[in-house]
């Protein structure tokens, strides 16, 4: 069956035949049957092979046939049903399936067998989606059918031809065309689930309401539900579109014009209306009211005086009327929205073919256009004349490039009329404060939003509201403060819509100067009991502060640059970012000049970003610097340059001028009751194998503990076990995980404790269980950008390589971790300076070159294939 035959891939026109009433022939005449049955058999199978068709299964009074042409398809069963003496009925559609040896796979052919199964014998009957590819058939539109077992309705097409018949009774199918509802011709992709919760709402709700953002998809929506809800009234499903009306008369008229009511004499336009719709049991879908919403709340409350009326409507806002269910209409998830951008791509692109690299692209064009049905339509289109990584490399752009066709509704032709639409509702206080909040990346607060908009708290408060409420801005409740978001079209829109009003430059100042102020606070609470609050600034900001000091940069703000760069760095190092690691020294010759108070803190936090990098000798300059200004009175002293300047030189290998400059810190009065330096003078004695009175570092440990930043008593426990590992290694454990579980503020020292927890519980043999541990390194090394605090653990990782005897992986580690640090590696850890010896010197230093070129995503898979191979070989062992 069908052996031998051109099987069609791809989009395919699948044909299914039934003989109608075959079970009474059967039962009445098995003999005439039996030859009737072979004479059909034959003439089926010649007709589809004369229309290079592919008959692949046989349903017993039926058969299925699959064709790469729909055309093809169409001749096979105008043919055939004017030849065959049985009353055969037929059914088409036209889709992708998916080919199995000798049979199709796929929703497709069940869109068949429900079309084919909706007629009558002698009769052919097209889904829209055949009739839509053959342009010199004759149809009968028999309109927007419920098919048994699918999920939507499908528009249904007669084949009319000469020598046919072209009288039937009624579809064995349900007519959801009571009314004027017409289905859109493009498919409905993806939110299936969004159409089962606007269905299920009716259950309980008189009149329901799609908001969002315009080109969310809400129309698209509304008609896929409605024509779910279709069987269920009566009288039918009507769409009254309210785009084109202008003012709030035209409302009632509007409906109306629709039923075709006339007016009389002494009744509004509403009361006719009322009356017409009176005892009717019909679903209004009221698209696009959301320039008219007073006049359609009032329509909609007259209506309750018509209990078997429901309302759908699309929105910006919801209407506020009685029984409401307003439901926000989400964007598409990640999948959908690359499943729309690939079938309307295939549809503008005959052929187009998405490559697993072109998916790729074709997912970062949906994140950045925000899941929006529209853009993403537009998207697609483009795909006629440009690659998605051409599309994709030209969103900057994206109000200029996502422009549709002008058959479209005017608001919807590009994606800036989209926008424009909602902008232009808005009053003008509203689109003032939505310019402004154009410059937050990332999200803002309301004291954000206060500040740079420069109107009192609580009219701010009102705006914000309002603009949530019109689907302009967005609510995060993840925390107890509430923030609000844009979605990026929407930002970039109010962005242009600020540089037009001549005050950009304003907004941007006051934006940047907040941050600066801010960034003053937050090292503040830094230092205190409320550094979680300092934490959580930054990783919420973050982006806001980048984007404030390019701004002030740029500007040559110096003041507000070097507040930002030397205030974040030091807590984003504590919770290994890296975007601050460019800023300190992109304004350190601007804040010298300027002599800068800061500028004792802004060598700092250079001197931090190199020794992170590994510039050491740059690193140490830059500390130097900051000590040697510490103590003059016109900057403002910074207790942590001892610490960073000595970490550089601990690097270095100056282990005697790191501890000398690590005391003179802690010893030093403006450091008062914090004293965060002693914690890394018994941290740098403990690494650098100096020797530190045990009663010495009692005394310390007690005054950590009574400190009143959490980050030093943590570092308590910290020191205390550094303290105890030489001879009580199981307390030295439960002491670094003491830390470990309090510096939740400070990444650095957690990672820093993970490694010498980590060499601890290997040394107890318990080797898997630090396999365990080191993945967790890993993990953090690629997330920090192979940052000097992680590499610590990175190079405990390697001395238990090379103690297993790994000696090769072991010397490519070395490469990877020490990212400036090699002697200080090759003097410190005794497996690591054996390695050359063992290797060879040529043989060594050809692995750690190859180490060193892997960037850390890279050495990071390279680490977590070795831990596995470590792993395995121990199983075995």
């Amino acid at each position: 069956m069908g052996s031998g035959e051109a099987r069609p891939s791809g989009t395919v026109t699948f044909l299914f035949t039934d003989i109608e009433g075959s079970t009474k022939r059967w039962e009445a005449d098995p003999d005439t049957m039996r030859v009737e049955l072979a004479t059909h058999d034959e003439v089926l199978r010649e007709t589809v092979a004369a229309h290079s068709g592919w008959l692949f299964k046989h349903t017993g009074d039926g058969v299925c046939a699959a064709f790469a042409s729909a055309r093809a398809a169409l001749g096979a069963a105008v043919d055939a049903q004017r030849t065959l003496g049985l009353p055969v009925r037929m059914g088409m559609a036209t889709g992708e399936a998916e080919l199995r040896g000798d049979d199709y796979f796929g929703p497709t052919l069940n869109t068949a067998a429900r079309v084919m199964a909706a007629g009558h014998g002698g009769q052919i009957l097209v889904a829209e989606s055949t009739a839509s590819l053959v342009s010199d058939v004759v149809f009968v539109d028999l309109g927007l059918r419920g098919l048994r077992g699918m999920s939507a309705p499908v528009k249904l097409f007669q084949v009319c031809a000469e020598g046919l018949r072209a009288d039937f009774a009624s579809l064995r199918a349900a007519d959801v065309e009571r009314g004027n509802l017409r289905m859109p011709t493009t498919s409905f992709v993806g939110r299936i689930d969004a159409v089962d919760t606007v269905v299920d709402a009716f259950g309980t709700h008189r009149v329901v309401t799609l908001i969002g953002v315009g080109g969310v998809g809400k129309t698209r929506l509304a008609l896929q539900a409605a024509a779910m809800l279709a069987p269920g009234f009566r009288d039918g499903v009507w769409l009254i579109e309210l785009a084109p009306v202008t003012d709030a008369a035209g409302v009632d008229a509007a409906v109306a014009s629709v039923f075709t009511l006339q007016p009389q004499p002494g009744r509004s336009w509403g009361q006719v209306v009322v009356d017409g719709l009176r005892g009717r049991e019909v679903l209004l879908v009221i698209d696009n009211c959301e320039h008219l919403l007073d006049a359609t709340a009032l329509l909609i409350e007259s209506l309750e005086e018509c209990p078997q009326v429901r309302v759908l409507v699309t929105s910006r806002e919801s209407l506020g009327v009685r029984d409401e269910w307003a439901w926000r209409v989400p964007s598409l998830s990640d999948e959908a929205a690359v499943d729309l951008f690939v079938e309307r791509a295939d549809v503008a692109a005959s052929g187009f073919r998405a490559g697993e690299a072109d998916l790729v692209v074709i997912g970062e064009i949906c994140t950045r256009l925000d899941g929006i049905p529209l853009a993403i339509e537009l998207a697609a289109a483009r795909v006629r004349s440009m690659s998605p990584s051409q599309i994709r490399d030209r969103l900057g752009e994206r109000f200029r490039l996502l422009t549709g066709s002008r058959r479209s509704i005017e608001r919807h032709q590009t994606l800036r009329h989209a926008v424009q639409w909602s902008y232009d509702l808005l009053e003008p206080v509203e689109q003032t404060v939505l310019q402004c909040v154009s410059v937050f990346v990332g999200g803002f607060s309301l004291d954000a939003a206060t500040a740079i908009t420069q109107l009192d708290e609580y009219d701010v408060l009102d705006v914000l509201d309002s603009l949530v409420r019109k689907s302009l801005l967005l609510v995060d409740r993840t925390d107890a403060a509430v923030r609000y978001a844009m979605l990026e079209t929407i930002r970039q829109f109010a962005e242009e819509a600020l540089a037009g009003s001549g005050t950009s430059e304003s907004v941007r100042d006051r934006h940047a100067g907040y941050f600066a102020d801010r960034s003053e606070r937050a090292i503040e609470q830094w230092v205190s009991d409320y550094e979680q609050l300092a934490v959580r600034f930054v990783d919420v900001e973050i982006t806001n502060l980048a984007a404030a000091f390019a701004w002030a940069s740029a500007r040559g703000d110096v003041d507000r640059a070097v507040r930002i760069a030397a205030n974040i760095h030091l807590i984003a190092r504590g919770r290994l970012r890296t975007e601050t690691f460019g800023w300190p020294e992109q304004v350190l010759d601007a804040a010298r000049q300027s002599r800068h108070r800061q500028l004792p803190s802004l060598l700092m936090a250079a001197c931090d970003a190199a020794t992170g990098v590994g510039r050491i000798d740059e690193a140490v300059r830059h500390g130097l610097e900051a000590i040697a200004l510490n103590d003059v009175d016109d900057f403002d002293f910074n207790v942590y340059s001892y610490y960073a300047t000595a970490m550089a030189l601990f690097i270095l290998g100056d282990l005697d001028r790191s501890l000398r400059i690590a005391r003179f810190g802690a010893d030093h009065p403006a450091d008062h009751e914090v004293r965060i330096n002693l914690i890394y003078l018994h941290v740098l004695a403990h690494l650098g194998g100096v020797a530190v009175p045990e009663d010495e570092t009692m005394a310390a440990i007690d005054l950590i503990k009574a400190s009143s930043s959490p980050a030093v008593r943590a570092g308590g426990s910290w020191v205390h076990a550094n303290l105890l590992a030489g001879r009580d290694a199981t307390r030295a454990v439960a002491l670094y995980q003491e830390a470990i579980d309090a510096t939740s503020a400070s990444r650095t020292m957690e990672e820093t404790c993970r490694s010498m927890q980590l060499d601890l519980i290997a040394r107890t043999d318990d080797l898997n269980a630090a396999l365990d541990g080191f993945a967790h390194v890993v993990d953090a090394w690629q997330s920090s950008g192979g940052d000097v605090y992680t590499g610590q653990g990175m190079a405990t990782l390697t001395t238990w390589v090379a103690r297993l005897g790994y000696h090769q992986d072991a010397a490519r580690l070395v490469g990877v971790a020490t990212r400036g640090r090699r002697e200080f590696m090759m003097n410190r850890y005794p497996e690591i300076s054996a390695l050359p010896e063992l290797l060879g010197v040529e043989a060594f230093d050809a692995a750690f070159d190859a180490g060193a070129a892997l960037d850390p995503v890279s050495s990071a898979n390279m680490a977590r294939e070795l831990i596995a191979r470590i792993r395995a070989d121990l199983a075995d062992d």
